[in-house]
């Protein structure tokens, strides 16, 4: 379904551009099938979040772990009916754990925290081969903008009430770990860094 949407979209675009060659089409193509797919995925999340009534929750659940996604990176299911039940697994399990979760902030920043620092120091950004992180400059604006997000949320949850604060850490968590290769390992990703150096 996916793939017919976003060729006819893909399709629609490339119409209207003149002397476009085939790998750029294909960089349309697949930019169109993942905005598509996010937005399906998103939606039909945002649908269940609305029938329990944890529509904020659920929304500031997938920023907190989106934004870290987009700088931090880590892994990604091989499919996207995968994708759609990890994403709404991490996704509603950050928001449970953080509505019934009694630990205090203060023991959950002192874990979470040097973890979530360690982790994108050693692997951050942690990309893949289809989605490799192609120059050292751009990893390092993708480093120290992590660093920065990271900073900049672990502060947040000091001030923000509880829940709030725990979706923010929950999330930073869950992040640090999917980009270790513990995690790379038992999904079957790779770094794309591995891919580029063998």
């Amino acid at each position: 379904m996916f793939d017919k949407i976003s060729k006819y979209m893909a399709d629609m675009i490339y119409s209207t551009l003149e002397g476009v060659d085939p790998e750029k089409r294909e960089i349309i193509e697949y930019g169109v099938y993942m905005i598509v797919s996010e937005i399906v995925k998103i939606s039909i999340i945002l649908a269940v979040s609305l029938i329990f009534r944890i529509v904020p929750y659920v929304a500031a659940a997938i920023v907190a772990y989106g934004i870290q996604r987009t700088l931090l990176g880590g892994i990604h299911a091989k499919s996207h009916l995968g994708c759609m039940i990890t994403h709404s697994a991490i996704v509603f399990g950050i928001v449970a754990a953080s509505l019934y979760s009694n630990i205090d902030r203060i023991y959950l920043l002192l874990i979470i925290a040097p973890f979530s620092y360690v982790a994108a120091y050693l692997y951050a950004p942690a990309d893949l081969p289809q989605k490799p992180v192609k120059s050292k400059k751009q990893r390092k604006q993708l480093r120290i903008g992590g660093f920065i997000l990271l900073t900049c949320m672990f502060a947040a949850s000091w001030f923000l009430p509880a829940v709030w604060s725990n979706i923010i850490l929950f999330s930073c968590f869950l992040q640090a770990v999917f980009m270790t290769p513990l995690a790379y390992r038992i999904s079957g990703n790779k770094y794309g860094r591995e891919e580029v150096s063998a």
